[in-house]
């Protein structure tokens, strides 16, 4: 399907048709912060943001999920999935490329039903990345501001209306719901100049070259004893991480018969108990261990070493939420830049 023009002004009724056949969750406006929730009404997106508190990963892999109840008998009841497939509106290539991670994640070696379940045939309409955070590295680490692959449909803010573009056959299908104008060459150039204008707002920079065997060859480096002293180890930078993907399974006792559950919680190498085994033996004991375990993972031996590549080499997406939400001011960026030596 070539290129083609969506108005701003028939977003809604787009979104409308849309949410005829799936559950529609996009950015949404939070005070002054941005999240992801179901959308009952166009006018309810917000696609001029940065990122989101959250990844969107939490739509397929959510912080707390049942897997299931026992009833009376204390037999187990399996949780049903949504039935509505979910679509996907609005993510950013930073995201998009951690769900790709998730995938590999989720599929390579032992399959997490749950997860896969609402991934087959969920939609994705990407979102050209055109407002650069202060705490934006995606380019450094070839995720972004641009989606190349993953998404179903693809829409750049061209100003009074979208540019849209489509990566499938049912993306196509679903593209023309909107009713859209071919594009002109001047609105593929419009983006191309936008894109190229986006890519000189970074601020944040990580020169990737040869910086997996840096950080694997320097796990004795000072910075992870200076830092490890600074850091309050509160987890905040794992919990709002697109591709972090440690879990625990917990049960969940009720005070009657059948309230109790059994879930998949979201767990973080950041916390104490993580890593410790029977009588009180803990691998990573220290924090300074820990916060080389987090960056290590995102930028040494995660990512293509562990899943091959995906967009990018690294298991780190460069979508900044890590510097964002740090309360001491801890930087993945800076610290990569210390560890190959400035």
């Amino acid at each position: 399907m070539k290129p083609t023009i969506l108005t701003k002004t028939d977003l809604g009724n787009f979104v409308g048709e849309l949410r005829k056949e799936f559950t529609v969750v996009g950015p949404t406006r939070k005070r002054s912060q941005h999240v992801f929730n179901e959308i009952d009404d166009a006018q309810d997106l917000d696609l001029d943001y940065v990122t989101t508190i959250l990844p969107p990963k939490k739509l397929f892999f959510p912080p707390r999920d049942n897997l299931l109840s026992f009833d009376r008998t204390g037999e187990p009841v399996p949780a049903p999935l949504e039935e509505k497939k979910l679509l996907v509106f609005g993510i950013h290539s930073c995201d998009l490329s951690g769900l790709l991670l998730l995938d590999r994640v989720f599929q390579k070696d032992i399959s997490y039903p749950r997860y896969v379940g609402r991934r087959q045939g969920s939609i994705i309409v990407a979102l050209t990345c055109t407002q650069i955070g202060d705490t934006c590295f995606c380019e450094s680490m070839g995720t972004g501001p641009e989606p190349r692959k993953g998404f179903d449909i693809l829409l750049t803010d061209l100003g009074d209306r979208f540019l849209v573009e489509t990566g499938t056959v049912e993306g196509a299908r679903l593209a023309e719901k909107g009713k859209c104008d071919e594009a002109k060459p001047s609105d593929l150039e419009s983006k191309e100049k936008l894109l190229s204008e986006a890519k000189r707002k970074f601020k944040k920079k990580v020169n990737t070259d040869g910086l997996a065997e840096a950080l694997a060859k320097n796990l004795a480096h000072p910075v992870w004893k200076r830092l490890g002293d600074k850091d309050l180890a509160c987890a905040q930078c794992v919990i709002s991480c697109p591709t972090c993907f440690c879990m625990d399974i917990r049960d969940q006792w009720g005070n009657l018969p059948g309230e109790t559950s059994r879930c998949v919680e979201w767990d973080s190498c950041f916390l104490l108990e993580f890593a410790e085994v029977a009588l009180g033996g803990n691998f990573r004991k220290d924090r300074g261990a820990r916060l080389r375990q987090f960056m290590g993972h995102n930028l040494s031996w995660g990512g293509a070493a562990q899943y091959g590549p995906v967009n990018g080499q690294h298991k780190c997406v460069g979508c900044g939420r890590c510097v964002r939400v740090c309360p001491v001011g801890i930087d993945i960026t800076e610290v990569a830049k210390e560890i190959r030596g400035g």
